[in-house]
């Protein structure tokens, strides 16, 4: 698994960034070490495995890999960024903010995107399977033919969010505030919803 390290800047409390004695805020070219991070994908296999790179920025950046495994992004920043057929497995999105992403055939499981907001992004024909979404702020965001099985959103606030055609079952939304949310087509019977709570 990755390592946490604290920044070496005496009066920082963040994590530094593989590959760096400092976080992304006191890195003197922390883009151009962004950009040579993601890009230590193990010898063709093209998987990016074991990084650390907290509270750091992402923005119109491709990423080079097939497969992100184990990886910590925690308090990041993604903008314009596409997640499409990439294999996430284990990774640490937790309070990350993600705006005009998108995720298609992407295959996400058992990672964490608590308390993170996404704000104009879609999922499309994604399995997202056994991942934690709780107290995530969703607004204008899209999910459309998306298996969620065992996935939770509880406590989460849901505006103009979708969920057409996707496969709900043992999905929780416990506790959830939810303005203009759709469920077309999807088995919201059986999702878990608060007693007395009917989508």
């Amino acid at each position: 698994m990755f390592v946490n390290s604290k920044c070496d800047n005496n009066d920082c409390n963040n994590y530094s960034i593989t590959n760096s004695d400092y976080c992304f805020s006191h890195e003197k070219n922390p883009t151009d070490l962004i950009k040579n991070v993601i890009t230590m994908t193990e010898d063709n296999k093209r998987r990016l495995t074991n990084i650390s790179c907290r509270a750091s920025e992402f923005s119109k950046i491709e990423i080079p890999c097939d497969h992100l495994i184990a990886n910590q992004f925690s308090e990041s920043t993604f903008s314009n960024i596409r997640f499409n057929n990439l294999f996430v497995k284990l990774c640490f999105f937790d309070y990350c903010k993600f705006e005009n992403c998108s995720f298609t055939d992407t295959d996400i499981r058992y990672s964490v995107f608590g308390g993170s907001e996404f704000i104009n992004c879609t999922f499309l024909d994604s399995e997202i399977l056994h991942s934690n979404f709780n107290g995530a702020n969703m607004e204008n965001t899209a999910f459309k033919s998306c298996d969620l099985y065992f996935s939770c959103f509880v406590m989460s606030n849901l505006s103009n969010v979708s969920f057409i055609d996707c496969n709900l079952k043992k999905t929780t939304y416990v506790g959830s505030k939810r303005e203009n949310v759709n469920f077309k087509y999807s088995n919201v019977e059986e999702a878990e919803f608060s007693k007395g709570d009917n989508p």
